[in-house]
């Protein structure tokens, strides 16, 4: 029995080398848990806030992409974290299939969260 754990020991030992491999380390998957725990929550979190805005808002800022501008395009650009330098073509795309996203809140959010960092 000791004789098994000891094999069995050794064969989970043999994949923490520092090569490449396409084996994590099974000593760093515990932390990678945690980690991808903690970024979905942060997503989760930032999804939701961008979800009430725009629902709350959605009128007003479909008005605003009519027009280009607006202090709510960039209170919801800064919600979903899309980087400044992607904003204004982001703006141009939106502007461009507005009337997807005048009759559906969430395809708005969903549009905005894929472009966020």
């Amino acid at each position: 029995m000791v004789r098994a754990f000891l094999i069995l020991g050794l064969c989970l030992l043999a994949g923490c080398n520092s090569g490449t491999s396409h084996l994590p380390n099974p000593l760093s998957l515990p932390g990678q848990a945690v980690a991808t725990g903690l970024e979905n929550a942060a997503y989760n979190a930032r999804r939701a806030r961008l979800a009430r805005y725009v629902q709350h808002h959605h009128a007003q800022i479909i008005e605003e992409f009519a027009a280009g501008n607006g202090p709510r395009i960039s209170t919801v650009m800064a919600l979903a974290d899309v980087p400044y330098h992607r904003r204004p073509q982001l703006l141009n795309r939106l502007r461009e299939d507005i009337a997807l996203y005048q009759t559906d809140a969430e395809v708005l959010v969903v549009a905005l969260m894929v472009h966020g960092a």
